[in-house]
């Protein structure tokens, strides 16, 4: 019993690790980081990426709400849209950004790799019982259809 409490505390902390590659803050810094080094047409890809993948969020979570698997309280608006699961906008984010990065690096080596984060994200956050499985279908898709609209105008 106290093996499997230990194997699940580490487990637990691996995923939290994880699920902060599809936070806004690992997004951002990306950004910066390829505006930094001459790259501007994939930051600006980018940017349009996280900024369009929030707002087709919060326009879903503002007039469809999904509790999460473990419920959040919430007293105001902001909160109400934090405490919707659907659709899951780390795995949108962490999609988005694998594909946009195997498009751009090209590389079958980094394409395993990016594979591999992107299912571990989204599988972080049904783990952590922030979503679930029907919240990542739809940031999947999201995810696709913003790097499908990217890839048509930028």
């Amino acid at each position: 019993m106290q093996m499997m409490n230990t194997i699940n505390k580490v487990l637990g902390m691996i995923f939290k690790d994880l699920t902060q590659f599809g936070s806004l803050i690992f997004f951002g810094t990306v950004v910066i980081l390829t505006f930094l080094l001459g790259e501007i047409s994939l930051a600006i890809k980018l940017l349009f990426g996280v900024i369009f993948t929030a707002l087709i969020t919060i326009l879903i979570r503002l007039f469809y709400f999904k509790d999460r698997p473990k419920k959040q309280k919430y007293g105001n608006l902001l909160e109400k849209l934090d405490a919707s699961s659907f659709p899951s906008l780390h795995t949108a984010r962490i999609a988005f950004l694998g594909l946009t990065l195997i498009l751009f690096f090209r590389n079958d080596l980094i394409t395993a790799f990016l594979v591999i984060m992107t299912l571990a994200v989204a599988y972080s956050r049904i783990y952590l019982k922030k979503h679930d499985y029907y919240d990542l279908l739809g940031g999947f898709i999201l995810g696709v259809i913003t790097y499908s609209l990217v890839n048509i105008f930028f």
